[in-house]
């Protein structure tokens, strides 16, 4: 089975506290990382491709500075890394990197199964999974918290994670998951991984490349823009909270309706 992941760099935290930008948060002047998420997604990649064969590529996009932090994907043993580049892709929303995205799957070509981490630790919205599957017309399953079994290359069952059960799902391939994270443990890279990914090639598309439509990409193709990234300004807030213990139900309701001010510590007018 052959296999895409899609990774993206993140500012460092300390980093995007800082970032007043006007028209989104610049990744072009800061120190990225790896969206920790997207590892759990290299790895169930990676886990599937030790068990069964096949090969994994990593996609992302990104300024080419970006390779740095894919020669550390290039470590744990994926094929082959592809990184989306341009001025043109700056600014990007989730509607306007999802077709980024897709254009360059469609380019590589073969693919059986399309993955992506839950969400991305600067945005988390969650939103390019879904729309990336749209985009390439194909089924898609969010919050994957296990893959159980594939058939043939033709049909998977993965398991589904909710607030309250978890669900068994079949589903046709190709297809796109969406993986939560501590689905399992990413692996750490081998000395002779760390070796391989200094000279590892990184192939590199800008949009001539993918020949896509340049109003659909960057800022230009976006609907929506992040104006800023900060803290909200003001004190620190805190609340002082009380334990009620009574034997009496009746006094620990009376207790707390009087905290609201609903009425006296004695329960008067609720209970009398």
């Amino acid at each position: 089975m052959n296999i895409a992941v899609c990774v993206k760099q993140v500012m460092l935290q300390e980093m995007a506290d800082e970032s007043k930008e006007t028209d989104g948060a610049s990744r072009e002047a800061s120190q990225l990382v790896n969206n920790a998420n997207d590892y759990y997604a290299v790895e169930e990649a990676l886990k599937w491709k030790d068990r069964y064969g096949g090969t994994v590529t990593c996609l992302s996009m990104g300024p080419e500075k970006c390779q740095e932090q894919l020669r550390d994907i290039a470590a744990l043993g994926v094929d082959r890394i592809v990184l989306l580049s341009g001025r043109e892709f700056a600014g990007a929303d989730t509607l306007a990197t999802s077709y980024t995205l897709a254009a360059g799957i469609r380019k590589l070509g073969g693919f059986q199964l399309v993955l992506t981490g839950e969400q991305s630790l600067d945005g988390e919205t969650g939103q390019v999974g879904p729309s990336l599957a749209e985009q390439l017309g194909i089924v898609h399953v969010a919050n994957v918290s296990e893959i159980c079994s594939a058939q043939d290359d033709r049909e998977m069952v993965v398991k589904r994670e909710l607030e309250d059960r978890e669900v068994t799902i079949k589903l046709p391939l190709p297809a796109l998951l969406c993986i939560r994270k501590h689905i399992n443990q990413p692996r750490i890279p081998s000395v002779v991984g760390l070796m391989k990914a200094k000279s590892a090639k990184i192939t590199v598309w800008g949009p001539d490349d993918l020949g896509i439509e340049p109003g659909r990409v960057g800022l230009s193709g976006s609907p929506t823009r992040v104006v800023g990234v900060y803290h909200p300004a003001g004190k620190e807030r805190k609340a002082d909270g009380e334990i009620v213990r009574y034997a009496d139900n009746r006094q620990c309701a009376a207790r707390i309706l009087s905290k609201i001010g609903a009425c006296d510590d004695k329960g008067t007018g609720v209970f009398t």
